[in-house]
């Protein structure tokens, strides 16, 4: 799998999230814990298909989810309580059960954190299933080709 990127490449077709954290996302340290930082990529997740005509809801309409197999998160700088965070997101892989995203998460214009996740389609017994031909031909059109120079 590879590493969490430094920012889309260019032909990347993103999707931005902005995320003003609250209280109760901070831990005892006054930072954002880091489980959180997982919820936020679901959120951008969640948000780039809708923005991008695909919204998750037609997905679970079809007793259908995207089950997370793997997350890679880098944490580069603290975030705490009422910081607006964007999250920027990417599709950067599509197969024929899975897909990729990439994401870059950032305060004022400063990476905070990088992640990448990896998704295979299920069903609602969490069996493997293909995703759609319509939605997989969908996302793959929006699915980068290029790579990212990095930070």
């Amino acid at each position: 799998m590879p590493k969490p990127a430094g920012g889309p490449p260019p032909d990347a077709r993103t999707s931005t999230l902005r995320y003003r954290v609250p209280f109760y996302d901070t831990d005892g340290m006054q930072v954002v814990h880091h489980a959180n930082y997982v919820r936020y990529l679901e959120l951008a997740r969640v948000h780039y298909l809708e923005e991008h005509g695909l919204p998750y809801a037609v997905f679970v309409r079809e007793g259908l989810h995207f089950a997370v197999t793997h997350c890679e998160v880098s944490y580069l700088r603290a975030a705490r309580f009422d910081d607006r965070l964007e999250v920027t997101c990417w599709l950067d892989r599509v197969r024929g059960a899975t897909i990729g995203l990439s994401y870059r998460i950032e305060r004022a214009g400063e990476c905070v954190a990088r992640a990448r996740t990896e998704h295979g389609m299920v069903d609602l017994d969490g069996r493997p299933r293909r995703i759609p031909r319509v939605q997989r031909e969908a996302l793959a059109e929006l699915a980068s080709t290029g790579t990212s120079d990095g930070e």
